[in-house]
């Protein structure tokens, strides 16, 4: 493989996403695609996605399932694959709340960046104190993500997830959610985190898992979560 040296490697200035295949099927592959080309405009770069080239990489693999990673910047279209650490795995998820806070003003948190090893930081560090991820406030005290997921909160059978405007990632998973289930997208104050009775994580790859603690706060409710995790099951999660 080889890798041209620009503004990529030295500034951070490119995109990338992470794929879930499943038989050789590149799971919501255009709404992938479509987040890219809108951070590669962001970025100002001209590099074409070459599709033909992802089909091709999928169809020659090794495996047939696996997670898909697509990296572009000025210079450079890089396909690489890894272990979907997702598959047959089920467990509750422990967040701790992160000491750093989500800058709302930065356009960078908005773009599944090349610049994300804030992210990879908290991760470990919540690792660390004995949980399996950080979850992400804003300078205003609410809700923004978690360091690998976007999350959603159910009280009295009601979902709620937080605004764009609160500093986070538009997954395409999310989008998915929001599209096929009734979901509320609002302001989510901290405060407001232990009045909840379920709480779940999304993204790409693991589709939902729940969400047993943020902090001190325990949710031992599962049921919205699984009548999703069921549907989901029909599309490859």
């Amino acid at each position: 493989m080889k890798i041209e040296f620009d503004d990529g490697f030295s500034f951070g200035k490119g995109a990338f996403e992470t794929i879930k295949v499943v038989d050789r099927k590149a799971l919501f592959l255009d709404a992938h695609l479509k987040r890219l080309k809108n951070s590669l405009d962001f970025f100002g770069i001209t590099k074409e996605i070459d599709e033909e080239k992802i089909i091709s990489y999928i169809k020659n693999a090794d495996e047939d399932n696996f997670a898909l990673k697509i990296i572009v910047s000025d210079k450079n279209f890089i396909l690489s694959s890894r272990e979907d650490n997702y598959r047959n795995e089920d467990k509750l998820f422990k967040l701790k709340i992160s000491p750093v806070r989500r800058n709302t003003t930065s356009k960078m948190i908005y773009h599944k960046s090349l610049s994300y090893y804030e992210n990879i930081l908290e991760h470990r560090w919540a690792i660390s104190k004995g949980f399996d991820s950080a979850l992400f406030l804003n300078e205003r005290e609410e809700v923004a993500e978690t360091s690998f997921a976007n999350i959603f909160f159910v009280k009295d059978d009601e979902i709620f997830t937080p605004t764009l405007s609160s500093g986070l990632l538009k997954g395409t998973m999310r989008d998915y959610l929001i599209n096929n289930y009734k979901i509320c997208e609002k302001v989510i104050s901290n405060t407001e985190i232990k009045d909840f009775d379920e709480v779940f994580i999304s993204n790409s790859l693991m589709g939902v898992r729940s969400v047993l603690a943020i902090d001190d706060n325990i949710f031992n409710n599962q049921r919205i979560k699984l009548n999703i995790e069921k549907d989901l099951k029909n599309i490859g999660f």
